[in-house]
């Protein structure tokens, strides 16, 4: 029983180091607010007790709650990290850091944006709500010593931290906000200039692709040098995609087929790869990428950016008119 203790209490030190790298996504990308409905959980119910604040003073509100979250939750890392001897000790200060960020969480719960930014709250609301179910499971961790219920919290902090990033994305559109952890003389603006100068603009995806990513199907790639269309990738509406290799388009003896999935939370287009052909034959499971996962850094009237969160590279294309293409 001890070794399963022990064990146990190794892998919650393992996941706290986790969480370390969690608290600084989060202090890079996030945050906003609304309503916290959390089943089961010790949130508090305070859907009576919310109130609407002005855009500003959401802002305000909402940056100040990050800087909590962010110091809160980095507390209760460290404990969870620095495991000891001292079994009652941890235990009683992992409880005591679990609820101080429930107390962040549920003051975040109290205030909302303007009914024009009504997307921003729900998104707040959703990451409240699995970030409560993460700090229920990592309570009840903490007392079984069970480092597989610890792996299920992290899954719902994971979850709350894409909605999280994703709302406060929403918050910084023509608004710029601190950049967390900064002495105060940068703010999420200095950022996003710096981005243009590589061709990302991740505003222009949230104003512009809806949440189905209509926008995205079609044909893509680039003009040749002497002005014919060269086409890499087709998303069909059907949720079905084609990728090729440079001037290979309509020929499918060297491209991919499968399927494109979007994320809007995320911002990310994943192609799911189904069979890759190469001169003409079909290459076997394990010869080829199943999955292509690509962040959407930009979407224009110029065209799309996307980033392979694999390979590292970039992918700059224009849309082209599908009568166009096929003349």
């Amino acid at each position: 029983m001890n070794g399963i203790l022990r064990n146990g209490v190794e892998d919650m030190v393992a996941k706290g180091k986790w969480m370390i790298g969690f608290i600084i996504l989060i202090a890079l990308m996030s945050g906003c607010t609304n309503t916290n409905k959390s089943d089961g959980s010790k949130a508090s119910k305070q859907e009576d007790n919310i109130k609407q604040l002005t855009f500003d003073d959401y802002t305000e509100e909402a940056v100040r709650l990050r800087s909590e979250f962010t110091t809160a939750i980095q507390a209760f890392g460290e404990v969870r990290q620095s495991a000891n001897n001292n079994d009652k000790e941890w235990t009683k200060q992992s409880i005591e850091k679990i609820n101080a960020i429930r107390e962040v969480l549920n003051e975040f719960g109290t205030i909302a944006p303007p009914d024009e930014n009504k997307e921003m709250g729900e998104a707040i609301s959703i990451a409240l709500n699995e970030y409560h179910k993460g700090m229920d499971l990592f309570e009840e961790a903490t007392y079984k010593r069970d480092g597989e219920i610890d792996k299920k919290a992290l899954e719902h902090l994971q979850k709350g931290q894409d909605y999280w990033n994703y709302s406060f994305r929403l918050l910084s559109i023509d608004n710029p906000i601190p950049v967390e952890g900064s002495d105060g003389t940068i703010d999420s603006q200095d950022l996003k200039d710096l981005d243009l100068n590589a061709g990302i603009d991740r505003d222009s995806v949230l104003l512009n692709v809806s949440k189905e990513g209509k926008e995205l199907v079609g044909h893509w790639g680039f003009i040749n040098d002497d002005g014919t269309h060269n086409v890499s990738i087709v998303l069909h509406e059907d949720g079905s995609y084609e990728g090729y290799g440079n001037g290979e388009f309509p020929n499918k003896d060297n491209a991919y087929e499968g399927t494109w999935e979007w994320n809007y939370i995320r911002g990310t287009l994943t192609f799911h790869h189904d069979v890759l052909y190469k001169n003409g034959e079909k290459l076997n499971e394990g010869e080829f990428r199943k999955q292509m996962p690509m962040e959407l850094q930009r979407y224009d009237e110029s065209g799309i950016q996307l980033f392979d969160l694999e390979s590292m590279a970039t992918f700059a294309y224009q849309k082209f008119d599908d009568k166009v293409v096929e003349e």
